[in-house]
């Protein structure tokens, strides 16, 4: 235990060189040549790197437009969003609730009723008349603010003027570099082989190698190809090879961009591996036709009936069918794979008697009332489960458990983006300093050859005197798990300089028109696109250059300021803190920013008109990332990203980015076969909101309603789509809609390889409206000035922990949603309807998704909320009369 603590406490010295110190980021030995002071050089450094990453990325942008407009079937498709009939901005009612100050009074108040109404008291536990009347009154006073901003926000929505279809793609594609936005990027790394207690591995993708002596399936994880190591994410199949499939490090070490592999998501076995002939063995009922009305076999799994008439339902000791048994046995085999060298010889079955066995009692004395048929009959236990889950920290060591507090991202590598900028302390051969480099350029229609020539960077170096010093680093691809959006800028979403932004995006179209293709040589094409950039570049300059020279001007400070170290330390500068340090939360902390850019920032930028510095910022202090527990519908739940990341706690580290791991509940838990609303393949997530708060389902939804359901999810999420390029993508809508609600048909062909040109259009257009209807409200919002006001709170309490409820989003009426692959039982690796026919899966999700959306509040209807963020559904328990609850 000692020496476990202290390799842990001393990981500073782990993987260090003889010159760089810690790290947690693999580089190469560069040469550095000196610059200089850095007091005397890094503000304009940083000002010359940034505008040279803005000229880098502009070409994409510039020829993005130009191909929309030269393809005809481009230039003439119309996304579903982009018609006026569905250009309507709803959904963000939820979100104006959470932060607005009177709101939350309001909140408070009703927690506090709940508590009082749960306790055992007597009657003087009642509120006399006058606070009665009081505590109504500050009700109503609140819903009339409520409303008051509603109709404020909804009013300056409505009357917001919409550009052509052209120059709106020409606006979402400047918004798309984000030039003025600030993210918390998060990349892969390999957990420590030393710290074992972040090694839990994920549930992997699970096949079926053979059948055994009885004619059942045997149930095994799918190795790499190459590597040989269990894939626990999504795989890289070969076109040509179909048996072939290999993990993502593989992928991207040997094979990235290549066309021969196609990407899929982790996904549930049993549609492939359950074919007519294997359905045939595994079923022994003698009531079941082994053929069709044709005379030919038949195929038995799916199963088209919810009771599973004619197969035998033995029950409790006897003998089911075996078409009953294959989700237990989905769930035991991914349960054992994720088994550590503790649990090593445990099952599910297992667990689940010892602490049926054990929590008897507290399992009759929690139990609600059956909800009921749910389709007018009861449903057969697939893949069901008994016991209760804990709200354990699961396998972190005690002795380590206030450092994980502490870090709470656990094992991860972080930087921050500022516009084209990115900055990192913990990266070897830096000799102790912080590196600053230019990211890739975002991922659109249009990627031109990346340079083969070393890129310009800066590096920072030095306690109380500081040097800085010019690289030339060879460019590298990232793999990132996660994007935390910090700072919108508020670029090109008419916020401030609307007569500069115009004639930005006009000039953009203009250019985007008047390049030549035909008739000139590379040279001379390649002199006429730079001839175009740097034209933008001056306009850009005019519009953009006021903000970015207060951004640039406040975190070189923060980077000199010798009481924020450089050097990465995992206890005391972990690239987490460093962040944070370097974040200035008096200038950035804010919901929104005030009115006016502060005086000093307005004169070193030399613009005196009033503007804010930026639309919205997510800013969090460290102590604000934590679980949170839902008491009524009027908390703020934890979000996808808080959630993704906070299992990091507990040792998860998927090779799943964020997006992937979104996407495994409709591929991999719910056996959907893909997702089952537009926009899921793009945005994962059902946009249902619980306990009556919203009318409008997931699938009856705009592209607004369903990102405005979750803001900072959606812009982080935004943030990771536009880092990755198609061949991250699953190369056919791999499900029944896609991003428009179409199946695939003659005209839209799912094609071999990579993502079509038309598919990836579609995709990145998606992506893009999304950002746009974000900030188009959040501009709204900003110009509100009742809800500027109403949000000033958050910046000014003294709790960390409010600081996130910028960071919420609805209460999912989406069952499972929360962690669904975590805990112990086979309801948290499969869903139990897994079995039945496609339809038959979707009607079951639907019912108990409207069930949740009809509920008053949470704990409704002897509901037991055990902790699951209240967006989640509590424990699964599959009855023969039908679906109970308990928590997690």
């Amino acid at each position: 235990m000692v020496n476990l603590v202290s390799l842990l406490l001393s990981r500073s010295t782990l993987g260090g060189s003889s010159t760089s110190g810690s790290h947690v980021t693999d580089a190469p030995d560069i040469s550095r040549t000196a610059i200089g002071p850095a007091a005397a050089h890094l503000e304009q450094q940083m000002l010359d790197l940034y505008w040279a990453g803005v000229k880098k990325e502009l070409p994409h942008l510039l020829l993005t437009l130009r191909k929309w407009q030269q393809r005809r079937d481009l230039a003439d498709a119309r996304l579903r969003d982009e018609t006026p009939a569905c250009s309507f901005i709803h959904g963000y009612d939820t979100f104006l609730d959470q932060v607005s100050h009177s709101s939350r009074r309001f909140s408070q108040r009703q927690t506090k009723r709940a508590e009082k109404a749960g306790a055992k008291g007597s009657k003087t536990d009642l509120p006399t008349y006058e606070e009665a009347l009081e505590d109504r009154g500050w009700d109503l006073f609140a819903e009339m603010k409520s409303n008051r901003i509603r109709e404020e926000v909804r009013e300056r929505l409505a009357n917001r003027e919409v550009d052509d279809v052209l120059r709106r793609r020409a606006r979402m594609l400047l918004q798309a570099a984000q030039f003025l936005d600030m993210d918390k990027v998060i990349e892969y790394r390999e957990p420590e082989e030393q710290l074992t207690f972040w090694r839990r591995p994920a549930p992997p993708q699970v096949v079926v190698s053979a059948l055994d002596d009885t004619d059942m399936p045997i149930f095994q994880p799918l190795p790499c190809a190459e590597c040989r190591a269990v894939i626990r994410g999504s795989t890289f199949r070969s076109v040509r090879e179909r048996d072939r499939a290999i993990c993502e490090k593989c992928y991207r070490d040997g094979h990235y961009g290549h066309a021969e592999f196609a990407k899929e998501y982790k996904s549930c076995c049993l549609p492939t591996a359950m074919t007519p002939e294997v359905s045939r063995h595994v079923c022994r009922c003698s009531a079941v036709r082994r053929r069709d009305d044709r005379g030919r076999p038949a195929a038995l799994w799916p199963l088209r009936d919810e009771l599973g008439k004619p197969h035998v339902q033995g029950g409790i000791g006897k003998v089911n069918c075996g078409l009953f048994e294959l989700t237990d046995m989905v769930a035991e085999a991914k349960y054992a794979a994720t088994r550590i060298k503790a649990d090593r010889e445990t099952t599910l079955e297992a667990v689940r008697r010892g602490e049926a066995a054990a929590s008897r009692v507290h399992l009759e004395s929690q139990r609600p009332a059956k909800l009921g048929n749910i389709n007018t009959s009861s449903v057969p236990e697939f893949g069901s489960s008994y016991g209760f889950t804990t709200d354990s920290p699961e396998d972190i060591p005690f002795f380590v458990r206030s450092i994980a507090e502490r870090y709470p991202y656990g094992n991860v590598h972080m930087a921050l983006r500022i516009g084209p900028l990115v900055i990192e302390n913990g990266v070897e051969n830096t000799y102790g300093g912080v590196l600053i480099t230019t990211r890739n350029p975002p991922q659109l229609q249009v990627l031109r050859d990346r340079s083969a020539e070393n890129e310009y960077s800066l590096l920072l170096t030095g306690r109380t005197e500081r040097k800085l010093y010019y690289q030339h680093r060879p460019p590298t691809a990232k793999r990132h798990k996660a994007m935390m959006k910090q700072v919108v800028g508020g670029a090109f979403c008419s916020l401030f300089e609307e007569e500069a932004e115009r004639e930005v995006i006009e000039a953009l179209v203009r250019e985007s028109q008047e390049l030549v293709d035909e008739g000139v040589t590379a040279t001379e094409k390649a002199a006429l696109l730079d001839q175009s950039i740097n034209r933008l570049v001056d306009k850009l300059k005019v519009y953009l250059a006021p903000r970015v020279t207060a951004y640039v001007s406040n975190i070189a400070a923060r980077l000199l300021d010798p009481k924020i170290d450089l050097r990465w330390n995992f206890r005391k500068n972990n690239c987490q803190a460093f962040c944070d340090n370097i974040i200035d939360r008096d200038v950035f902390g804010s919901l929104f920013a005030p009115h006016e850019m502060p005086e000093e920032d307005q004169a070193q930028a030399g613009d005196a008109r009033p503007a804010p510095l930026y639309l919205m910022s997510f800013v969090c202090r460290p102590g604000a990332y934590v679980k949170q527990k839902a008491k009524s519908k009027f908390d703020v739940p934890n979000g996808l990203t808080e959630e993704y990341l906070l299992k990091f706690r507990y040792g998860r580290h998927d090779e799943s980015d964020l997006i992937d791991a979104l996407a495994e509940y409709w591929h991999d838990w719910g056996n959907f076969e893909g997702p089952v609303y537009r926009y899921q393949d793009v945005f994962p997530w059902d946009c249902t909101e619980a306990y009556c708060r919203y009318p409008v389902k997931c699938g009856e939804c705009n592209i607004s309603k369903h990102v405005l359901a979750f803001p900072f999810d959606s812009w982080s999420i935004i943030s990771l789509h536009l880092s990755r390029g198609r061949e991250l993508y699953p190369r056919t809508p791999n499900a029944t809609v896609d991003a428009d609600g179409d199946a695939p048909s003659a005209a839209n062909p799912l094609s071999p390889g990579h993502m079509s040109d038309t598919q990836w259009f579609r995709n990145r257009m998606t992506v893009l409206l999304a950002q746009d209807v974000l900030m188009t409200a959040a501009a709204a919002m900003a110009r509100c000035g009742a809800f500027r006001e109403a949000t000033l709170w958050i910046h000014k309490q003294e709790d960390e922990r409010q600081d996130r409820l910028k960071l919420g989003g609805i209460h999912r009426a989406q069952p499972f949603s929360h962690h669904f692959e975590r805990g112990a039982y086979h309801q948290y690796f499969v869903a139990d309807w897994a079995s039945l026919a496609r339809p038959l899966r979707v009607g079951a999700y639907e019912r108990l998704r409207d069930w949740r959306a009809t509920r008053a509040d949470v704990g409704d209807d002897q509901e037991h909320d055990g902790g699951d963020g209240g967006g989640g559904c509590g424990g699964f328990v599959c009855g023969a009369v039908g679906y109970g609850w308990i928590g997690w």
